[in-house]
This record gives structure tokens, C-alpha cells and sequence, in this order.
């Protein structure tokens, strides 16, 4: 068999129609890979493939609570329109009686509102073939037999619990029995019982059966009763969806009158109240702001010049002093060199420098005093300390104030929009009468699901008890030979029957235990750590023994290694059921560390099958896993999830490429 295509269509988080080739273009490269982070719909592909195949006896998953009518409506991706339509199709080949056909399998649902119904299509070589879409489920377990699926379709999870050998049982139980088609000698004991049973009842004697024609009677009464608390349960139901649609219809006139807004009235209300008290405050404050140096702000630029204007002043005075005692020092200083009788060049040059200085200082000096300030230090703080400070704060006083004001327009008009509480009293007392009417419509239904459970418990008892006396009396009345002969012969046969299953389990148990060696020593680092691999018939527990001889307990191996040990047993189960299927693995490397993730990639998924599907983060197979899969990869493509349009698209290529 080989997989061509999956179209999902509003399922999940895929939005809208997405077509994924899944054929190995050669049969080198058979890896599929697709990538995902958490929640982009790995999970999602991997239920829509059997979901395709078996319908309502798909695997079942967390998902899936309840009935398949409402698992059905949990996979409509939430964005879709009610009338619009959400579909899985899958496409692929398989050989049956040595010809190639091609299948086309289409389940499609409906939308939101009103029930959920699936509607089946099966197209083989490209038409549609009605007598197959009937007998579809029996159909599919000529090539792909649900008990074996879980060995080619499965996840980490199922891996996990393999690795634990106690739970590994019940899958290997399992496995075993559809791999060996013991399920018919299941159904076939049944039978035996049943037969068994009814030859149980002809034998017995007329004053016995009064006896039992009792518990019988009790047992119908039972029954009945339990049948007509299952009725009046429905009712009950009945009522209730009834009394949702009245309380919906009553809250959504309500709520559509208003009812919400006027409920927030209180609320509302103190938040005007609140906001009116903040803005007198912020007024007070502004007013605080305003009897301090704030209005100075206004004048900054005379500010700034009246600082120019005391500095000047100030230097000007200087001037004054230092030029009058530069002149006394010059008038020595020419003397001396008189004195000193150095030359008239020189002395002019000298007297030159002095008169020139001088005269400079003195144009310096020629500053009208105007302010009568000495120091303009106190108005340098005031203009590039105190001013802005008060101009930021000021500003957020202001900024505050408006935001403030806009906040409480905008909650007076919601206020002022508001219904009057009268005008809506009648639809509120409608909505409480439809809210206690829901809430004793929920309190009958519990009581009668109570009963309902009781009603039950009770036909269990009656029916155990009728069955006891069935066996009690068939043992003390059987006279007939024949009959005594059928049952004698169907206990020989079911004792024939369980030697079979036994013979046929140890026959098939020794060449999967060899699978499952080969596997395993191919996929461990450790490669003499495991000699063989036996399966105990009876409790189908795995015993390992090692090189040495002695028994290896599956506790002292790693989780990595008990990990692979699981990968193993569905390898060689796989295997040995002699059945060429695609391999689809979801997560698939799991706690692994980075050796025996490499042997997984390099050992297993090359060669699981002609065809294998991986579902993968990037966290499992990262970019240097890539690269080692790479050269065995035909198609990939990377599911993205958009936050936005709360969906997912596939993308070519991982991510890496």
C-alpha cells in the first residue's frame, strides 16, 4: 500500500482546503517528512488518516470523550462558517488479488448548527462505488486490518507505553491476537457459550424451571425498568436542551435590550465618581503648580536675557576695578623703564600693549547698570533647575487632566445610554423565570440519571442472579443425552480451542522474538547487550537475555534504551505480519538522547518501510538530525500556525530548507 495524498478541509487547525502529496517520489528516498511546533495539527494529520480508513471505529485518542458525533463537531476548525463543510480525503493503492487498485476515501461533515452527519464516498480506479461504501468496513481489514494498524500508525505516546514493559502486555496481547487471527477464536468461544447456554435451558426439568422461569421474569422486570428510566432520562434531556433554548433566547432579548449595560449601571457609576474625584484633585494640584515658579514659565526668555544682562553688569564692574588699578601699575611700570633707560622702541611697544589693554577693559566696562544685581547665580537655577521641573510636571498634571476628562465623557455617555432599570423590569423577570426553570431542568436530570444508574445496577444483579441459577439447575437437571453430549463436546472444543490459541501463539512467538532481536541490536548503541528476545505466551511479558547468559531486567536499561526496545517490538510486529504498509510516526524520538537518536534516524526510519510519514518539531528532529535524514527525505513540509488567523498552512519544504 502506498499513501498519495491527504486533503483536509476545515479540520483541526487547518482552515480552508490543504492538499499534501505523501508518495516517495523514488524508492530510495521513502521519507515524508512534516514538521510542526506544538499545536500547528501533527496530531491532527495523524487522526484524519484513521479517521479516513475506519470512521466511527477510528483509534480513539484524547480527544475523542464521547460520541462520534460529537468528536466529529470537536474537529471543525473554529473559524468555519456554519454552512460551510469539513472534510478528510485520502487517497492511495493497494493490491487486491494481485491487481493495483486505486482508492479514494472522502468522509465529509456538516457544519455547527443542527446535527452533525457524515457523509462516505469510496472511489476505486475513479468512480464512485456505491455497494463498496456500505460494506467499507469490512472492506478495509482485507489490506489494513484495525488490529494491526496501531503497528504502523502511532504516536510517541504509544511508544512511551511500550517502553514500559507492564503496560507493553495488553498491546502485545493484542497485537499477537490480531496478527495470529485469534480474534475469531474469541468470537468462536463466544458462540460455544452461547450454544452452551441455550442447551443449558432445555434441560431443565418442568418443576425446575419454575425456578428459573423466576429469575427470568425478575431479570425481564429489571430490564424494563432500567429501560424505562433510560426513556424518562431522555425526556428529561429533552426538557433540558428545551429549557437551554428559552434561557438563551431570554438572555440574548436582554442582553440585545440593553440588559448587560444596565447591569454594569453600579459599576459605571462609581467609575464616574472615581474619575470626577481624580480630576478635582488634578486640578487642586494644578492650582499648587500654578502658586509656585510655574507662571515664570511664561517670561523664560526675558529670563534669560535678564541673566545675560546681571552677568555683564557683573563683568563690567570688574572691568572697572581692574582697569583703575591697571592704570596706577602701568604709570610704575613706565616709570622703571625710564628708569632703566631701555630703548624708545621698546618702551613705546610696552606702552602701546598697556594702553591698548586698557582701553579694551574699559569698552568692557561702558555696560548700563540696570538691574543693580551682583550675582546671577540664583536666576541660573531658577531658568534651568526649578522652571522645568515645573514644566514636566505641569505637563503631566495637564496630560493626566486631559486623559482623565476624555475617560469620564466617555463614561457619562455610556451612563446616559443606559436603559432605565423599569423599562426592562418584565425581560428581566423573563430571563430569571427561564434561569430556574434551567436550573430544575439540571436537578431533574441528575436525579434521574441517579435512578438511572440504580435501574442498572439492578439489572446486573438480576441478570447475574439468573445466570447462577442457570448454572445451579443445568448441572442438577440435565437428562438428556444429547444434550448432555453437546455440552460435553462444546467444553472439549473450547478446551481444543484454548490449546490452539496456545500452540499457534508459542509457534508464531519464537520468529517475532527473532524480529524483535534483529531490531533492537540494530537500533542499540550497545549491540552485545541483548543475546535474544522471548515473549511469555501466557503473560505476553518480554524477557531479554544477554550475552552472558543471564536474564536482563528491562529496570536496568535507559529510558533511551527501553525506548528503542519499544520502536523494536513494533518493528518486528510489523514485520511479521507480512503486510507492506506506510509507517506514519508521530513525535517520534521522544525522551531520546543524541546516540540513540541517531540510530533511530539512521537505522529504523530509512528503512521501516517502502513508505514512512514522520510528524516532527524542530526540537525532535533538529537541524543536525536533518541533515543526517536528509539524504532519505522525497517530500517534506512544514505546518505553520498563524496566531492571527488562528489556523494552519502547509508549507514546502522543513524547516531548514
Amino acid at each position: 500500500m502506498i499513501l498519495d495524498e491527504l486533503v483536509l478541509q476545515n479540520v483541526g487547525t487547518f482552515s480552508g482546503r490543504h492538499t499534501i502529496e505523501l508518495a516517495p517520489p523514488s524508492a530510495g528516498k521513502p521519507i515524508i517528512l512534516v514538521g510542526g511546533l506544538n499545536g500547528a495539527g501533527k496530531t491532527t494529520f495523524l487522526e484524519a488518516i484513521h479517521l479516513a480508513f475506519y470512521g466511527t471505529l477510528a483509534q480513539s485518542n484524547g480527544r475523542r470523550t464521547g460520541s462520534y458525533e460529537n468528536y466529529l463537531r470537536s474537529l471543525i476548525h473554529r473559524g468555519a462558517a456554519a454552512d460551510e463543510t469539513s472534510s478528510v480525503e485520502l487517497a492511495f493503492r493497494a493490491h487486491q488479488q494481485g491487481t493495483e487498485h486505486r482508492y479514494r476515501i472522502t468522509r465529509s461533515w456538516g457544519g455547527t448548527d443542527g446535527p452533525v452527519r457524515e457523509h462516505l464516498e469510496v472511489e476505486v480506479d475513479g468512480r464512485i462505488d456505491k455497494a463498496l461504501i456500505s460494506t467499507w468496513t469490512e472492506h478495509v481489514e482485507t489490506f489494513l486490518p484495525r488490529g494491526i494498524a496501531g503497528l504502523f500508525f502511532f504516536d510517541g505516546e504509544q511508544i512511551e507505553a511500550l517502553a514500559d514493559m507492564q503496560k507493553s502486555r495488553e498491546v502485545l496481547g493484542s497485537a499477537l491476537s490480531a496478527l495470529l487471527g485469534l480474534d475469531l477464536v474469541d468470537r468462536l468461544t463466544t458462540d460455544l457459550a452461547v450454544l452452551r447456554r441455550r442447551h443449558r435451558v432445555n434441560q431443565i426439568p418442568d418443576s425446575l424451571k419454575q425456578t428459573v422461569e423466576g429469575r427470568k421474569q425478575a431479570s425481564l422486570a429489571a430490564r424494563q425498568a432500567e429501560e424505562q428510566a433510560l426513556t424518562s432520562a431522555a425526556s428529561v434531556r429533552v426538557e433540558l436542551e428545551r429549557a437551554e433554548k428559552l434561557h438563551f433566547e431570554a438572555a440574548e432579548q436582554y442582553r440585545s435590550s440593553g440588559g448587560e449595560l444596565l447591569d454594569k449601571r453600579a459599576a459605571t457609576e462609581s467609575a464616574v465618581e472615581v474619575h470626577r474625584a481624580s480630576l478635582l484633585q488634578l486640578e487642586n494640584d494644578l492650582r499648587e503648580e500654578a502658586a509656585d515658579v510655574a507662571p515664570l514659565l511664561q517670561v523664560a526668555g526675558l529670563l534669560q536675557e535678564l541673566e545675560q544682562q546681571v552677568r555683564a553688569e557683573a563683568n563690567a564692574s570688574h572691568q572697572k576695578i581692574v582697569t583703575q588699578a591697571l592704570g596706577q601699575r602701568d604709570e610704575s611700570v613706565l616709570e622703571l623703564l625710564k628708569g632703566a633707560l631701555v630703548g624708545s622702541d621698546v618702551y613705546a611697544a610696552v606702552e602701546g600693549f598697556m594702553e591698548a589693554d586698557r582701553d579694551r577693559r574699559a569698552s568692557e566696562s561702558t555696560v548700563p547698570d540696570i538691574t543693580g544685581l551682583s550675582d546671577a547665580t540664583g536666576i541660573s537655577v531658577l531658568r534651568t533647575s526649578a522652571l522645568p521641573g515645573a514644566e514636566r510636571r505641569l505637563t503631566g498634571l495637564l496630560d493626566r487632566r486631559a486623559g482623565t476628562r476624555a475617560e469620564l465623557d466617555q463614561l457619562e455617555r455610556v451612563l446616559v445610554a443606559m436603559p432605565d432599570p423599569e423599562s426592562l423590569a418584565d425581560l428581566r423577570s423573563k430571563l430569571d423565570a427561564a434561569s430556574s426553570d434551567l436550573s430544575r431542568s439540571q436537578a431533574t436530570l441528575a436525579m434521574v440519571e441517579e435512578t438511572l444508574a440504580t435501574r442498572r445496577a439492578e439489572s446486573v444483579k438480576a441478570e447475574a442472579s439468573y445466570e447462577s441459577e442457570l448454572d445451579r439447575l443445568a448441572h442438577a437437571s440435565l437428562s438428556i443425552d444429547d444434550d448432555l453430549r453437546i455440552v460435553a463436546h462444546v467444553d472439549k472444543v473450547k478446551v481444543t480451542l484454548e490449546a490452539l490459541r496456545a500452540a499457534a501463539t508459542r509457534r508464531y512467538l519464537g520468529r517475532i522474538g527473532d524480529l524483535v532481536l534483529e531490531a533492537l541490536q540494530r537500533l542499540l548503541r550497545k549491540e552485545s547487550l541483548v543475546a535474544s528476545v522471548s515473549i511469555d505466551p501466557d503473560t505476553h511479558t518480554v524477557e531479554l537475555v544477554g550475552r552472558d547468559g543471564s536474564r536482563l531486567m528491562a529496570n536496568q536499561m535507559s529510558a533511551g534504551e527501553r525506548q528503542l526496545l519499544a520502536v523494536s517490538l513494533l518493528w518486528g510486529l510489523a514485520r511479521a505480519s507480512g503486510q507492506p504498509l506506510p509507517v506514519v510516526v508521530d513525535t517520534p524520538l521522544g525522551r531520546l538522547d543524541g546516540t540513540h537518536r541517531e540510530h533511530l534516524v539512521d537505522r529504523y526510519f530509512p528503512y521501516a518501510s517502502h513508505q514512512v510519514i514522520l510528524l516532527s518539531t524542530d526540537t525532535e528532529i533538529d537541524e543536525p538530525t536533518h541533515a543526517r535524514v536528509k539524504k532519505f527525505v522525497g517530500r517534506s513540509y512544514r505546518l505553520s500556525f498563524d496566531q492571527k488567523t488562528n489556523s494552519t498552512s502547509v508549507l514546502p519544504g522543513y524547516f531548514w530548507e
